[in-house]
């Protein structure tokens, strides 16, 4: 009798590489909305650089004076580098999940600011509509 082959599936190979530092502070649930909402935003941070881009996310929970709170601070910041350019965001509150898309959308905007910028310059040619008349005396 034969035993079956498992097939290994196909990996798509990438350089795409996201790093947590902090991570051991978070439970299960934070965890979790913390990988949902990174897998996300990566997708869009891609978009923006058209490059394989690494992320490194760091996570601080804060507690106030040492003593044991329920509510705790989140501050979240997260470094993205591209081929072309360097990004850093940073964003702080009570609510987990508001920091992480804070920190996120403003790393966005940081993006597009450098590269749309240079895909101006690359794609497009100014012409000057007022030509300057020097009137002769």
């Amino acid at each position: 009798m034969e035993t079956p082959q498992l097939q290994q599936p196909i990996l798509e190979e990438s350089t795409e590489i996201i790093q947590y530092v902090g991570l051991h502070e978070l439970d299960d649930a934070e965890r979790a909305q913390l990988g949902k909402l990174t897998a996300e935003y990566q997708s869009k941070v891609k978009r923006i650089t058209q490059d394989n881009t690494s992320i490194t996310i760091h996570i601080k929970k804060m507690r106030k004076n040492g003593k044991e709170k329920k509510q705790h601070k989140y501050s979240i910041t997260i470094k993205a580098i591209s081929p072309a350019s360097r990004f850093r965001a940073s964003e702080n509150d009570w609510n987990l999940n508001t920091a992480i898309h804070g920190a996120f959308l403003k790393l966005e905007k940081e993006a597009e600011k450098v590269y749309k910028k240079n895909d101006l310059h690359k794609n497009h040619v100014k012409f000057n509509m007022k030509k300057k008349v020097k009137k002769k005396k």
